[in-house]
Formats: C-alpha cells, sequence, structure tokens
C-alpha cells in the first residue's frame, strides 16, 4: 500500500477512535487531533508552529506565494491538498459518528465543472464542502441543466426549463401531501351564473362611477381569492371563464347604457327641439336636471316681441300671402333666439314669446337676451332687403316692416302648465307682465326695443343704451325705469353718436324742471332722428309736450321724475 493511503487510512482510523473514545465528554476536533500529533500531517515548513487548520491553510498560501524554488513550492502544495483530504475525511467521520455509522465509511467524490472540485455550499467566505452522509435518507435527482442539451423543455414561467427540476417538484408535492384540489366545473357554473345575475340586476341599479367602482372591486377580489386559494390552501379556482364573465358582461352593459343614452338624448332633442336650442339639450341633457312639474320659481328673464301694425298686413296680403310671409319672419327670429340661448315659450299670431335661464340655469341671461333683440333687429333688415328685392310681389306695408321688443328679468316660474290632458311648457309672473307691457308701450316712444332696469343693470357697461323714461306702466303700482336698446358698446351706428348726447342733455334739464331750456334742447335732438317709413314718433318728441305740460302745471320739489 502506497504510504498516502496508508497515512489516509491510518489517521481515519485515529480520528474514529477519537470519536469513539468513551473516557471523553466532548467530541474531537481536527485542531486537537493535529495540535497533539495524533494524526500524521506535514505542514512542509521548518519549525512551524501549529495554532488551528484555518490559520494553516492562510500560512502556506502565503508561503507559497512568497518563494521562489520549485521544489518548496511543489512540496507545500502537496502539503495544502493532504491537508483538505483530512479536512474531509475528518468531516465524513463526524457525521457518521453523529448516525452511529462509523463502520460505513467509504470514499465518494462530486464533481461541479471540468476542474474535479468537490461540490460546495455556501458563499466564498463562508463555503464549505458536500459530503457523502449529507444525501442519507434523502431523494437525489440527476439530470441535464446545461445549455444545449435535451433535457430543457417548456413551462408556465420559463421557456427552457431542467426537466430534472419538474420531477423533484412533483416528489416534494407528493412527500409534503400538497396535493392541488380543482374545483369542479359546477361549482364554477354557479359561481358565472352569480357574477351574471349581479351584472344583470345589481350594477345597472348603480351610478355609471358606482357600477364601474363594484364592477373592479369583484374582479380584484375575485383575482386575490384565486391567488390565495392557490397559494395558501393549494385549491385551483377556474379564472378564465368567471373574468371573462365579467369584462364581456360589463362591455355589453356599458354598450347598451350608451345606446340607451343616445336615445334618449335623440328623444329629448325632439321633444325639445321645437322650444330650445340643441346646445341647451345637450346641456339639460348632460346635468341630467328634468322640468320639474308644476313649475319651479327662478331668477329669468321674459322676452315678448310683435310685428309693427301686424293688423294692417292682413288688409293688404291674402290669407296665403299672410301665412307664407309671417312663417318666413318667425323662422328667422326663431333661429335667432335658438341659436342665443333661449327658450320659445310660444306664438300668439305675429307674438313670440320667449324667456332665458329655463328648463336650465343660464349663466348672464340678460345679456343673452339683449343680443336676441338686437340680432332680430339685424336679422329683420335683411328680411326687408330680400322682400324688396322681389319688387311688387310684395306690398310697401311689408317693405318696411317693423317689430317691437320688451324685456325684463326679475322673479317668474316656469314650468309644464295647463291640464292633465295638455301641457304647456310656459312661464308666469309679474315680471312676464312687465316685459309684455314693455313690447306695448315701445310704441308710445318710437322705439323698437325696451328693456327694464332689471335686465339693464348687469349688462349695461356692454351695452349702449337710451334713458327713456321712468313710468308707470299699465296694470302696475310701482313705477319702472326704461330703456331704450341701441346696440353693443363700439357698435352703435354712426347716427346715435350725435343723437344720444343731445338727447340725454335735454333729458337732464327735463329732470332739473328747466322747462324752456329743455324743449330747446328736445327739438335740437329731435332734428336728429332718423324718421324712416312707419316711425311716427321718437324719445324727443314725447318729452316736448310733458315740458309743456309741467310749465303750465309744475310738479314740486319733491318731484320724483315720474310720469303717470
Amino acid at each position: 500500500m502506497p504510504p498516502f493511503m496508508f497515512d489516509e487510512i491510518k489517521n481515519n482510523n485515529v480520528i474514529a477512535n477519537a470519536f469513539l473514545d468513551s473516557t471523553k465528554t466532548d467530541d474531537p476536533s481536527l485542531d486537537d487531533l493535529i495540535a497533539s500529533g495524533s494524526v500524521s500531517f506535514k505542514t512542509g515548513m521548518a519549525d512551524y508552529e501549529f495554532t488551528s487548520v484555518k490559520q494553516l491553510q492562510l500560512d502556506l498560501e502565503d508561503a507559497n506565494k512568497g518563494s521562489s524554488d520549485d521544489g518548496t513550492k511543489k512540496a507545500l502544495k502537496k502539503a495544502r491538498a493532504n491537508l483538505g483530504l483530512l479536512e474531509r475525511n475528518f468531516l465524513i467521520i463526524s457525521n457518521l459518528n453523529r448516525n452511529n455509522m462509523i463502520a460505513e465509511q467509504r470514499p465518494m467524490y462530486f464533481h461541479y465543472n471540468p476542474k474535479k472540485k468537490r461540490l460546495a455550499v455556501g458563499t466564498d467566505e463562508n463555503k464549505r464542502s458536500i459530503v457523502p452522509f449529507e444525501f442519507t435518507g434523502k431523494k437525489l435527482y440527476y439530470g441535464l441543466t446545461a445549455a444545449g442539451t435535451s433535457d430543457l423543455n417548456p413551462m408556465p414561467f420559463d421557456s427552457r426549463y431542467p426537466m430534472v427540476g419538474l420531477h423533484a417538484n412533483a416528489l416534494n408535492t407528493i412527500l409534503d401531501n400538497r396535493i392541488i384540489h380543482e374545483i369542479s366545473k359546477g361549482w364554477i357554473a354557479v359561481v358565472i351564473l352569480g357574477l351574471g345575475i349581479l351584472l344583470a340586476f345589481g350594477v345597472p341599479a348603480l351610478s355609471p362611477a358606482m357600477g364601474g367602482l363594484a364592477t373592479v372591486v369583484v374582479v380584484a377580489g375575485y383575482t386575490w381569492l384565486s391567488f390565495w386559494l392557490f397559494s395558501n390552501k393549494f385549491v385551483w379556482i377556474d379564472m378564465v371563464g368567471p373574468l371573462s364573465t365579467m369584462a364581456i358582461g360589463y362591455l355589453g352593459i356599458t354598450v347598451y347604457n350608451y345606446i340607451q343614452e343616445e336615445k334618449n338624448k335623440q328623444f329629448l332633442k325632439e321633444s325639445f327641439g321645437t322650444y330650445v336650442s340643441p346646445e341647451l339639450i345637450d346641456q339639460m341633457y348632460d346635468s341630467g336636471e328634468e322640468p320639474s312639474l308644476g313649475g319651479e320659481e327662478g331668477y329669468h328673464t321674459a322676452f315678448f316681441t310683435d310685428i309693427q301694425s301686424f293688423s294692417a298686413f292682413s288688409e293688404k296680403l291674402t290669407a296665403s300671402e299672410l301665412v307664407a310671409l309671417l312663417n318666413q319672419y318667425l323662422t328667422d327670429m326663431t333661429d335667432v333666439l335658438l341659436e342665443n340661448n333661449g327658450t320659445l315659450d310660444k306664438y300668439i299670431g305675429d307674438a313670440i314669446v320667449a324667456f332665458y335661464g329655463a328648463p336650465i340655469e343660464i349663466e348672464d341671461h340678460e345679456y343673452w337676451s339683449c343680443i336676441t333683440a338686437i340680432k332680430m333687429q339685424e336679422s329683420l333688415d335683411l328680411l326687408r332687403q330680400s322682400w324688396q328685392a322681389e319688387g311688387d310681389r310684395w306690398p310697401e306695408i311689408v317693405h318696411h316692416m317693423q317689430n317691437r321688443i320688451g324685456i325684463s328679468s326679475g322673479q317668474m316660474v316656469t314650468g309644464n302648465m295647463g291640464s292633465e290632458a295638455r301641457m304647456n311648457y310656459t312661464m308666469m309672473g309679474d315680471n312676464v307682465n312687465t316685459a309684455a307691457r314693455l313690447e306695448s308701450s315701445a310704441k308710445q316712444y318710437g322705439v323698437y326695443i325696451q328693456i327694464a332696469n332689471s335686465t339693464y343693470e348687469p349688462v349695461k357697461d356692454r351695452m349702449v343704451v337710451r334713458d327713456l323714461d321712468n313710468v308707470r306702466v299699465m296694470g302696475k303700482n310701482e313705477p319702472v325705469k326704461v330703456w331704450e336698446l341701441i346696440s353693443e358698446v363700439g357698435k352703435e351706428p354712426e347716427k346715435y353718436k350725435k343723437i344720444l348726447p343731445a338727447y340725454h342733455e335735454a333729458l337732464d334739464l327735463y329732470k332739473n324742471q328747466e322747462w324752456e331750456k329743455a324743449i330747446e334742447a328736445f327739438k335740437a335732438s329731435d332734428s336728429l332722428e332718423d324718421m324712416f317709413s312707419g316711425r311716427k314718433t321718437n324719445p324727443s318728441r314725447i318729452y316736448i309736450p310733458r315740458c309743456e305740460h309741467f310749465m303750465a302745471n309744475p310738479p314740486g320739489d319733491d318731484w320724483d321724475g315720474v310720469w303717470t
């Protein structure tokens, strides 16, 4: 037997005897056995004083690096190899002794790379060798794992997974009794049916936001439950069927609701399209507000307009001509009304009754009513031009058609009024009567747009007006401050840039009871007025006889400026 093999067997017997020594209470250590000289080992270094195996390993490595003699280096490498073999055998015998199997010690080697190094576990600093005994009582699988081998196949989480791992996992599942149980198809059908009922009856009963949130919560909860059951209880519950039911069902509900909303919007447009502008219908639908039956009180603007001296038209035109003319006029005026956020109340012959701010609230409705009145005058001027261009088709009275407008803002009631069999969305209230009176009284002043002070105040910085009067209108006890609406600021006709200063100067003299000066001033402003065909008077002419009246009947110092 070669010396190195004899020394190895001898040392193994010494180590085994040391473990079997009944006189010792503690297991021997390799450091003690080498220090005591019990085991045969040559360090390859002269006069070396041994302290520990770990220190010996470091000293052998340092000595090898510091030596330049080939013979010395060879001896040091041999010593390092023998020390590694001694450590291995000590570890094997130690494990065998722990399990009363020292007699079964035999050599066993493992290799993990071409350099034939033994298998090891741990990090570089804490690495230790694996000894055969560590496989005792274990199930060991050998398999190919290197790239390019034939035992790699696709798995759900890896496209090239070593099949030896699949078998190891299967054995581990069996040994640990972690068998995966699948929920039956019948129970999955019950779950799908339950989710379908939830989607059919539960989600539609909620608002769109809450319905979507509820669907997300159910989907997230079911997904979490599926993963939790699989991870903790080894129960596999189908996710595809129930989640597909939720996704497809909710998509179907969303599409169905969208179609229904479009139908409802179309129905609303068809129902209210002849009364309010399309923009207002969209806003009403988006806001979700419905006009309440019986009426609703609010701050709105009433709007009245009719044709000047319409009865004379009946005498000049046949019935069919009158209908054709009136339809053309009402169409153009209504288009202007609806384009500027107005709500058409009704037609009364040639008159148009409308209001602003209902059925839903409109911001700055006083301004929109004024814009509508100005645009109506512009549209009527275009109609007159077209009628005049048609020559003798229309009589002279049509060529010079004028309309008058009255506007008043304030509290009023709007809503569905009438009988249960027939209702009309309309307005009622004192301010409605005021607007109607302003439209009719505009004739007395020779003006065509007359607005109440309640309408004037919110728009006074954006509109050009003429201070008309402070009067008690028919049917009302309280005086009303009224104004003639001329145009938007910066868009007034050139003639009014001269008329208005002259007129307001005369009005100031009138309010100061300087009657003679006021008469002369009103005559001067009257000379600037445009007295076109059909206009029989103007505000300046109205005040001249008033001044003459007050000259003969002074109103007194406490006069409030009201004309009754």
